[in-house]
């Protein structure tokens, strides 16, 4: 168990607690047998019921000075892990900072935003995800709508109550696909009068990516196709040419053909066809 895990121990670190207020860890004092009796040198100078109320005392103090090696034990061991878990730009913070207190109270002056300061922060961040960004970042703009909503949830930020951040991110959808983003936006209605459950972000995130692949894919080979026959005026013709003596050796399996333009062919026999263009 550590100083962070350790109520007993958390105590003398709390930097919310200011150090006037904060109490200090002492080591018990051991009893000594001229508190029972004056003069007394030995436990043999006590009387039988003297050497009870010593022992009684005495197993009290050892029980207690344990835990306060304990505990002094793991205020060291949280010291010296506030300097190693830093990084090595921030040392000079906690230079001459001798107690883990003064060292969690400067860190925390220092380096910790206050919750206005971290609610403006996320204000902006979410305001930012509602201008997706351009080619591969997709993805990556995907991830922070879940990750950043669910930390303005978190902190109460007005802008993700309710559904506000879903109808948010079916908004910024529609500058990637108008139509999907229009839809969801339907929809999203719909069950707000309905007054029914409304999916989380999480869950509208995960659809659109899944949608987002499986466009992609398909309408890549399309393009693909469409590209390379407006470059070549002759390759259609070569593609049509090439089909037909497929065919001619095809058509007495039943077989038909299509061309690849990123969909599965509608007919299970059917052949797909890719072809190469070169300049």
């Amino acid at each position: 168990m550590t100083a962070e895990t350790d109520p007993a121990v958390t105590r003398y670190v709390d930097p919310a607690t200011k150090a006037a207020d904060l109490p200090t860890l002492v080591a018990p004092l051991e009893p000594e047998l001229t508190d029972f009796h004056e003069g007394a040198s030995s436990i043999a100078h006590l009387n039988a019921a003297q050497q009870k109320l010593y022992q009684w005392e005495y197993e009290r103090w050892e029980r207690k000075d344990i835990d306060f090696k304990r505990q002094k034990k793991a205020l060291a061991e949280f010291n010296s892990e506030i300097g190693k878990t830093i990084a090595s730009r921030h040392l000079y913070l906690i230079e001459n900072k001798d107690t883990p207190h003064e060292r969690l109270t400067t860190l925390k002056k220092h380096l910790a935003p206050s919750d206005a300061t971290r609610q403006r922060d996320l204000i902006v961040r979410h305001k930012a995800l509602q201008i997706p960004p351009r080619g591969r970042k997709t993805e990556e703009w995907l991830r922070s709508w879940v990750e950043v909503t669910n930390m303005c949830i978190a902190a109460d930020i007005p802008e993700t109550t309710g559904s506000r951040a879903q109808e948010d991110f079916l908004i910024a959808c529609r500058t990637i696909d108008p139509e999907y983003g229009t839809s969801g936006l339907r929809a999203l209605i719909d069950l707000e009068e309905a007054g029914s459950t409304i999916p989380s972000v999480e869950d509208y995130v995960s659809k659109f990516t899944t949608y987002l692949k499986r466009t992609f894919t398909n309408a890549t080979g399309q393009k693909k196709v469409d590209a390379a026959l407006a470059a070549d005026p002759d390759l259609r013709e070569k593609i049509n040419k090439a089909l037909e003596k497929w065919r001619a050796r095809r058509q007495n399996d039943g077989d038909s053909i299509v061309m690849d333009d990123g969909n599965p062919p509608i007919k299970p026999t059917a052949h797909a066809v890719r072809f190469t263009h070169r300049t």
